[in-house]
């Protein structure tokens, strides 16, 4: 099954996976009202690989002469990256401009792995020839690869060894004849209803002591003793009407419990290798990071047009302070749209003849996405005002005792109460819900932490170009 449909995918998530939400064992994920919502987005992205529209963008024809996602695709042309690009554009405007994981991003670190082929074979041969098995067992599945990412940490001030219990990150327990042995835990988004985890190490300082929990691998979701601990839905009685993204864009995270899971060496990338966790986590965003900044654009699109709408419906769009904000939530836009479309046309070739976004450019780019989104929303709650943390609800408006009332003092000229409420309800999403909080805390932190972005960027700079202009100009030889 190379391209699954939607409905295979629904299918596919009544595995015997063990998932808890607000105190109880899930039955089927697909059914859940918390998880449900996410499972059917999930199958429409899906589903467009199928349409005529989107069926050449979405897929590509294989080596085996197999048609297949181009999710899995590597970039080896400029027009693989540029139709990684545009596949991702698409779910973002056909789906939601606001989720995050849909798998197009997560899979890029098994590109970034391929790619460094020859520091693999230094240490098992195994490994990049596991990496390759799963590109092709992901071409041949389809399946939605997501992340494993975050450790919860613990105390921070200490290393994974110096922990009280060892087990606060992700840790190799066992090496076995047939596989590793794993306890610990991970946070990530959209495990709950993805197939298969990215598993990897976000150890900052790789000792010799923290050799544990250098380690890399997939792990199916429903791998025996693995546990999905969800946290609660953004929403309770979720109503499109009144939450337009919240009630059907509520990406579920969840705490990865690994209480002994084994996973056999065919899924291994890597174990027990401190010294290539160390050389291979600063590279993992080399494609991921053009995800990102694709989705801040889809974001960032959609605070431009909520403003404007806000605007108009107020009849304030003549006003030059308010057109002043707005074009700033545009300059944040532009600014975004011209780090992809720049990193990708100054792209530049990988270890082994890959092309990738220009990394210096990209890396400026989701620096700058991150950190300044807060602000853009700051602007968008300003123009949006008081109003929609103070709004009624659209069943007050159609009951026959005061739906006079509600469409009297929320209407504004020909703008009635129901269009109005409508744009105020999203502007609450995207500056005053639990959703907006969520998707402030995302954008900030999901790219990692700013500083860490920061570091990303200095490494990538072109440093010795820029201190030999400057040593020119000051007369040094």
């Amino acid at each position: 099954m190379a391209l699954m449909t939607g409905k295979d995918y629904i299918q596919s998530l009544d595995d015997g996976r063990q998932v808890y939400i607000e105190g109880e064992k899930v039955a089927r994920v697909s059914e859940h009202p918390a998880l449900r919502p996410m499972v059917q987005t999930m199958a429409r992205v899906y589903d467009l690989q199928h349409t005529a529209q989107y069926h050449e963008l979405f897929s590509y024809v294989n080596e085996a002469g197999e048609r297949v996602s181009r999710v899995y695709k590597l970039p080896e042309t400029i027009d693989d990256l540029r139709m990684r690009r545009e596949m991702t554009q698409a779910v973002l405007k056909e789906v939601s401009p606001v989720i995050d994981r849909f798998g197009d991003e997560t899979v890029t670190p098994l590109f970034v792995l391929t790619d460094n082929k020859a520091l693999l074979d230094q240490y098992d041969t195994r490994y990049y020839q596991n990496v390759q098995g799963w590109l092709k067992k992901l071409q041949a599945s389809n399946w939605f690869m997501t992340s494993g990412n975050t450790d919860p940490k613990g105390d921070r001030s200490k290393q994974p060894y110096q922990q009280p219990d060892p087990d606060m990150y992700l840790r190799v327990v066992e090496e076995r004849e047939d596989g590793i042995v794993l306890r610990g835990a991970k946070y990530e988004t959209g495990a709950s209803y993805a197939h298969v985890a990215f598993v990897k190490p976000t150890v900052g300082v790789w000792l010799p002591e923290n050799r544990d929990y250098a380690v890399s691998c997939v792990v199916p979701m429903n791998s025996p003793n693995l546990r999905h601990i969800c946290r609660a839905p953004l929403i309770r009685d979720p109503d499109p009407d009144q939450r337009p993204l919240s009630s059907r864009f509520d990406e579920i995270d969840n705490l990865m419990v690994f209480d002994n899971v084994f996973v056999p060496w065919e899924n291994v990338i890597f174990s027990r290798q401190p010294e290539l966790a160390a050389q291979i986590r600063k590279d993992l965003h080399n494609w991921a990071a053009q995800g990102f900044l694709v989705r801040s654009l889809a974001k960032a699109d959609l605070l431009v047009g909520t403003a404007l709408l806000l605007s108009e419906q107020s009849c304030l769009e003549h006003l030059p302070p308010v057109r002043e904000k707005i074009a700033q939530l545009m300059e944040y836009r532009e600014t975004i749209h011209a780090f992809v479309m720049a990193a990708e046309a100054q792209h530049e070739p990988s270890h082994t003849g890959m092309v990738m976004p220009n990394q210096a450019i990209q890396n400026a780019g989701r620096h700058f996405a991150s950190t300044h989104y807060y602000q853009m929303v700051q602007i968008l709650r300003d123009l949006s005002g008081g109003t929609p943390i103070m709004l009624t609800d659209l069943k007050n408006a159609a009951h026959p005792e005061i739906k006079a009332d509600v469409e009297k003092y929320y209407r504004i000229n020909d703008v009635d109460a129901q269009a109005r409420m409508r744009v105020l309800n999203l502007a609450a999403e995207l500056t005053s819900t639990a959703f907006a909080g969520r998707m402030q805390g995302y954008q900030m932190f999901a790219e990692s932490p700013p500083m860490v972005q920061a570091m990303s960027l200095y490494n990538t700079y072109d440093r010795d170009r820029a201190r030999a202009t400057a040593a020119r100009f000051a007369g040094l030889t």
